[in-house]
């Protein structure tokens, strides 16, 4: 491994020394050919970016080498303690929220199931004697687990029978007894396996990768961490509920878990014994494995405790009663009732537990009404019902049934997700679909409109938009928003994706895209005078196509960079107090200095409205380093390494570059191909106009000069780029964007009066000269396609009429300009994206709440650290001499929506949308996350590392039927069915159980807070 960094490092100096010696002769060279210097420069450093990236695309490709010191024995022990560890906390949490020992288990027993369920004694044991039947505890499972040699054992049970709490207990035994290095047990829901499309490896992998997000890094060129684990051994599946699979793959889920799961790999497989019965039938056994049932609780055994845990009172000074003693001294009387029977399951056992426990008021009487309750399956269904209205029942009026209604939301989807967990990132599957492709754009642009506020409290707004019209604004706003979604499907990876591949398909897309919007441009606009950035367009429509072209670009720049379609979480990259401390300093001086320079512009001593933006943006920079460096990293642990962020960054940026290099040029290329070719069928015929007087122009032709001239005039803004180049005509109406720029001060818009306005053309090229009046008067030649407007359409076909040659050298080198800058700041993307986007330790987080702020600090932080890259970079665009091609437009307007851009495509970007929209439309509340966190606290929810799941399926899925808790009347009042004449029984009929046992219940239950009798 050393010898291939070494190889490696090799390999980038030589690319750099080659890069060095091409820049030192091409420096020299354009010297000595170049008259303006300063050109000659920008050319260099733009060249130079190129040759450089070209030096280290082989490197790219062959792809970086490992400069882990670990060995990937090591990284794998190690990743599988700290997925042992994130387990660990995931179950020992729900253990305690399910009151498990409170006061203590209930307690299951279990016996070995009919032989013929189970391989073959001689393949369980391995020629050990067979024990002689048996039965035990629940805690007896884990070492009766132990004892089997091949260590694999069915579990089954019926439902509600204890097999997904035996399972918990099964994991947290294990883990107490686990050594470091070794196997971790892992609950595997079964539910979300298709064996007839996904193998049993492939999908533990996948869901390993799934639940446990740290685990979806790459172990090697082929495998993932969580691949890797399973092939080494360090992962015990515990398979639970095999019945939740389709009836038709019973006996095929077998098959498959024999053949897939290598002989001597532990197992253990939860499910319902008549589904185990038709696999085995239909199939086989499972090699190896020794098969027991769980056997229903006792009537005593359930009435122990659901008396041990509640509240015991005293009426008479007598032996403690509690609400359940009459209830269950009906039942021993008639154990054939329904409740009876119900209360066989560990499930309803529980529930029954916190639908009549002591802050409901509620009489489990009602379990005894054979009218309203007359099977197992109503009883059931009756305490499903009831379980969430109780457990929200002190939150206040009317919070129960909207609990309800918001629980049975979040079912539903997980039913329709074939899912049994959601995180806080995954909330915008909520959404309707055109919602969710088209909110990014609108965040995005929401984002950058809080960022101008400055700058139009500063008066200076004006000169950010390069169009007044509102109609423009708006073409250009739908635009974006348009490209945002085209961009978000078809730029961005999806999991699956494969980078070499990806590449190939973000250039073919991109290419494509550009060629047909750049089609659309050049036939709706007038692109025949040349093409320069920031020009004045003809109509909305290429406002329209010109915002989808400039979203896609960011959207292009996200996913050269790794940003999934569907992003997750992310972690910050200082784990340490030195990079936390690096980041405070870095943060408040960036919000300090940004902070008095928004002020300075606000007061009005600072003019530029760039300035004042710049500021603002670094403020806000600041403001995200200085909070996010007051947190822990929340990131993988990979312990600290001198330069590894620095690394990271120049991996980030040499991957991006050369690959935005490639995407931008080749895409610009074939965009300026067609928008060229579509320009020259334009202007392949035109009527002869020479001697002719139009609207007020005259035209003529002499010695191959055509010009258009008129005595009328013509009122403008020049736009003076500085250093004496040719200056730029705006018409009236539409004043130049860019006017002042705080690097380049020569920089400046006037406005004029031409008393006489001449256009002339060489070959299709046009310029105009402008002849003003006043003490400054003279003849001003100025770049003539923003004035256009003032021509007759005839008149402009005539003028730029030439050879294809000169529509192609006015047309297209601004593109290809366009696509090295493209490669530049693509290159800045990547670097800050891939510096500040860890993966965030999912398996370990604290909680949801945890993950969801240290994602929001590290996309602010990455957000604004973007922008501000990208805008020192755009420097040297800035300072091109004579506004080449209006390449200036361009790096003045990439910069700050870039960053925006970042924060909208987040993972918390996407979650803001979904909780704005979820609670606009009253599906869900505002405070989403406290309200998800408030339903894990009850129970009815658990938490497993930043993601939450119903505590039980079956709970899933009653509410996902969308019952609402019809029956549930909540305070003290009468339950559903009771009467309201106290329970007394009508003269001339028998008592019904019921009534027997409220009666029962005012002897032997009186309530102690009426009861003057009650001890003091």
């Amino acid at each position: 491994m050393r010898g291939g960094w070494q190889r490696t490092r090799a390999r980038r100096r030589l690319g750099l020394a080659v890069c060095g010696v091409t820049l030192v002769a091409l420096a020299g060279v354009l010297r000595l050919w170049w008259r303006d210097a300063a050109t000659a420069g920008v050319l260099v450093s733009a060249i130079g970016a190129f040759v450089s990236v070209l030096a280290l695309v082989g490197d790219f490709l062959r792809g970086d080498a490992d400069t882990s010191s670990r060995s990937p024995e090591e990284r794998r022990r190690a990743a599988a303690d700290a997925l042992a560890d994130a387990v660990r906390e995931q179950w020992a949490a729900e253990a305690r929220l399910r009151r498990l020992r409170d006061p203590a288990p209930l307690e299951v027993r279990w016996t070995v199931a009919d032989r013929r369920l189970a391989d073959h004694p001689r393949n369980v044991r391995r020629a050990r004697p067979l024990p002689a039947p048996r039965a035990g505890r629940l805690d007896d499972v884990t070492a009766e687990f132990a004892a089997l040699p091949g260590r694999r054992m069915v579990v089954l049970g019926g439902p509600g029978s204890g097999k997904s709490v035996l399972a918990m207990r099964f994991v947290l035994a294990r883990l107490a007894e686990r050594s470091p290095g070794g196997a971790v047990p892992v609950i595997f829901p079964l539910a979300g396996w298709d064996p007839e499309t996904t193998g049993l490896r492939d999908w533990l992998a996948e869901r390993l990768a799934l639940d446990y997000r740290p685990l979806a890094a790459p172990a090697d060129e082929r495998r993932t961490l969580a691949r890797a684990l399973l092939d080494a051994g360090l992962v015990l599946p515990v398979l639970d509920g095999f019945d939740e699979l389709a009836r038709p793959v019973y006996a095929l889920a077998v098959r498959r878990v024999n053949a897939e799961l290598d002989d001597d790999l532990p197992l253990l497989l939860t499910g319902r014994g008549e589904a185990w019965a038709a696999a085995v039938a239909e199939g086989d056994v499972l090699t190896g494995a020794d098969v027991v049932e769980l056997l229903p609780l006792s009537l005593s055994q359930a009435g122990a405790h659901l008396e041990r845990t509640s509240r015991p009172r005293y009426p008479d000074g007598g032996r403690p009663v509690t609400v359940w003693t009459p209830v269950l001294r009906v039942l021993a009387e008639r154990p054939e009732l329904p409740a009876a029977l119900a209360l066989t399951s560990p499930l309803m056992v529980a529930l029954a537990r916190a639908v009549y426990g002591d802050d409901t008021s509620r009489d489990p009487a009602e379990l005894l009404d054979e009218e309203r309750l007359p099977t197992v399956e109503a009883v059931e269904g009756h305490l499903l019902e009831a379980f969430v209205p109780a457990a929200f029942l002190d939150a206040g009026p009317g919070a129960a049934p909207k609990a309800v209604r918001r629980l049975t939301l979040l079912a539903r989807t997980l039913q329709v997700r074939g899912r049994g967990r959601i995180g806080w990132w995954e909330l915008d599957r909520l959404l309707p679909p055109a919602v969710r492709v088209f909110a990014p754009g609108l965040v995005s642009l929401a984002m950058l409109s809080a960022l101008l506020v400055p700058v139009v409290l500063a008066r200076a707004a004006a000169q950010l938009a390069s169009v007044h019209d509102v109609v423009a604004v708006l073409a250009t706003l739908a635009g974006q928003t348009l490209g945002f979604a085209l961009g978000t499907v078809l730029l961005l990876p999806s999991a699956r994706s494969r980078p070499r591949a990806f590449l190939t398909r973000q250039t073919v897309v991109t290419s494509g895209a550009s060629m047909l919007l750049w089609i659309g441009v050049a036939w709706a606009d007038d692109l025949r005078f040349g093409f320069r950035f920031g020009a004045v367009s003809d109509g909305w429509v290429p406002d329209l196509l010109g915002g989808c072209l400039f979203s896609l670009l960011f959207s292009l720049f996200f996913g050269l960079a790794g940003l999934p379609r569907r992003p997750v979480p992310a972690g910050l990259p200082w784990t340490g107090r030195a990079g936390r401390a690096v980041a405070r300093v870095g943060g408040a001086a960036l919000l300090v200095g940004g902070a008095g320079v928004t002020g300075a512009a606000l007061l009005g001593r600072i003019p530029d409205p760039w300035t004042a933006l710049l500021a603002t943006t670094g403020a806000a920079a600041g403001g995200a380093l200085l909070a996010s460096g007051t947190r822990h990293g929340g990131g993988v642990p990979e312990g600290p390494r001198a330069g590894r962020l620095a690394r990271r960054f120049a991996a980030g940026l040499v991957r991006g570059t050369a690959g935005a290099l490639l995407v931008g040029v080749v895409a610009c290329t074939a965009a300026g191909l067609a928008a060229t070719g579509v320009t020259i069928l334009k202007t392949r015929s035109a009527e002869d106009l020479s001697g002719r007087r139009i609207e007020g122009w005259r035209f003529s032709e002499r010695h191959g000069v055509r010009s258009a001239v008129t005595s009328r005039p013509t009122r403008g803004t020049l736009l003076l780029p500085g250093d004496g180049a040719r200056a730029v005509a705006y018409p009236e109406g539409s004043p130049p964007a860019d006017c002042s720029l705080p690097l380049v001060r020569e920089r400046s818009c006037v406005a004029f009066t031409s008393r006489r306005t001449r256009f002339e053309a060489r070959d299709g090229a046009v310029v105009v000269r402008l002849v003003t009046a006043g003490a400054a008067g003279g003849e001003t030649v100025a770049y003539a396609a923003n004035l256009r407007s003032v021509l007759p359409e005839r008149g402009r076909g005539w003028l730029t009429q030439g050879s294809v040659a000169g529509v192609v050298d006015r047309c297209l080198p601004p593109f290809l300009a366009a696509g090295v800058l493209i490669g530049v700041v693509g290159g800045c993307v990547c670097g800050v994206y891939r510096l500040l986007s860890v993966p965030s330790d999912l398996m370990r987080a604290a909680g949801p709440g945890s993950s969801l702020r240290t994602d929001r600090a590290a996309s602010l932080s990455r957000g604004g650290c973007v922008a501000l890259l990208v805008a020192v970079v755009c420097v040297p665009v800035v300072l091109l001499p004579g506004d080449w091609g209006g390449l200036v437009h361009l790096g003045t307007q990439l910069w700050l929506p870039l960053g925006t851009a970042a924060l909208a495509l987040s993972a918390w970007g996407r979650f803001v949308v979904a909780r704005v929209w979820l609670a606009a439309t009253g599906r869900l509340p505002w405070r989403l996350m406290g309200f998800l966190e408030d339903a894990h606290r009850r129970g009815v929810l658990r938490r497993s590392g930043a993601s939450y799941e119903f505590r039980h399926l079956r709970l899933q899925n009653h509410l996902a039927q969308g019952l609402e808790g019809a029956g549930w009347h909540g305070g003290g009042g009468a339950p559903s069915g009771r009467g309201g004449d106290g329970g007394r029984v009508p003269a001339g009929r028998r008592p019904s159980v019921r009534e027997r046992a409220r009666a029962f219940g005012r002897e032997d239950h009186r309530d102690p807070a009426r009861d003057p009798r009650r001890p003091g």
